[in-house]
């Protein structure tokens, strides 16, 4: 059974649906920040990056990773409960087409996004849905880090560096974690039955191999927990 759980959610979305203006990011305490969309200067260029989110909670993220195989804008789409795709999205002229593949075991999807308005971007599930999306906007820095799986198998978390418990009645394997200044966590990933854990991604790219790693979560990023069948 999927489940999100999320740290202070209640209250980012809440700031969220309420504004109107450019999304959010990580920043100086204190500060107001935003996802913000950069004055696009050629037909070519792709501006907006950060945390976009419609009034049914529909949530995509667009970020640049250094990938060395692969650099490029990764793109994950969390559509409310329903599941978690990512991926790495070509760049064509000025929106991100590709596909984005289920995390979840579902069909993967080939999208493309655009941008919106000032801050805003569009997403386009071919033969499917079309979502508008704004960028979010907080009062202060904050953090997002979401934690899903791949595969059969779930996740735990925990703030500091004790291991968190494993919660067979009701497990997860999706979460999201919200912070106002950077913290220590450690995420614990566990398979189901007939599956094994082979490792994390964080932001598309290998990070640990080791099912239990205790992280910093200074910057926003997506971390997947990695299973396959024995």
């Amino acid at each position: 059974m999927k489940k999100w759980i999320a740290v202070a959610m209640s209250t980012v979305l809440a700031l969220a649906l309420s504004a109107c203006g450019s999304g959010a990011g990580a920043g100086k305490s204190g500060e107001t920040t935003t996802a913000q969309a950069q004055p696009a200067q050629t037909a070519s260029e792709w501006t907006r990056e950060g945390y976009f989110l419609d009034d049914k909670e529909n949530m995509l993220t667009v970020t640049y990773t250094e990938e060395v195989d692969e650099p490029g804008w990764y793109v994950s789409f969390m559509p409310g409960q329903e599941g978690f795709w990512g991926g790495t999205l070509a760049q064509e002229g000025n929106t991100l087409h590709g596909t984005l593949p289920s995390e979840d075991d579902k069909d993967d999807l080939v999208v493309t996004v655009s941008e919106e308005g000032e801050d805003g971007v569009i997403l386009e599930v071919e033969g499917g849905e079309t979502y508008h999306l704004k960028a979010m906007e907080l009062e202060k820095a904050s953090i997002f880090v979401t934690i899903n799986t791949e595969g059969m198998g779930n996740i735990e978390y925990t703030e500091g560096e004790k291991a968190p418990e494993i919660n067979k009645e009701y497990p997860s394997q999706s979460a999201q974690i919200n912070l106002a200044e950077p913290a220590t966590h450690t995420f614990l990933a566990w398979p189901q039955d007939g599956y094994h854990f082979v490792k994390w991604t964080k932001d598309g790219e290998d990070f640990s191999t080791d099912a239990q790693i205790t992280v910093l979560l200074d910057e926003s990023a997506d971390y997947v927990a990695v299973f396959e069948a024995n």
